[in-house]
């Protein structure tokens, strides 16, 4: 195995605990919360966030590395921005960053 191909399955697994972590989040009820359209819409956001992670983890496996690491490193730090779930965030923010040392790894 090549040095792009470990780091890429690095960050497929890292982008993968990432999505997967998010996409429990949003399926989580806390509490005594009211169903309203501001928490549909919220938890509808933060799904698209979770599915777009698994997706540019996927990209990573498939040997598209720069596509891969730029949709895992945007959806983190919108994550992060929109405060949803700092740990997922980050992951992705790394599974971003490996994506792209990927892409300059030798062959």
């Amino acid at each position: 195995m090549s040095e792009r191909r470990i780091l890429a399955i690095v960050g497929l697994i890292i982008g993968l605990v990432a999505g997967v972590l998010l996409l429990v989040d949003t399926f989580q009820l806390r509490g005594n919360q009211a169903i309203t359209w501001e928490f549909v819409l919220s938890r509808l956001v933060e799904l698209v966030l979770a599915l777009g992670i698994l997706f540019g983890s996927l990209l990573l496996f498939r040997e598209k590395y720069a596509a891969g690491s730029f949709i895992n490193l945007v959806l983190g730090i919108v994550t992060l921005i929109l405060a949803y779930d700092t740990t997922s965030g980050a992951l992705a923010v790394v599974s971003g960053i490996l994506g792209l040392v990927a892409t300059q790894a030798k062959t």
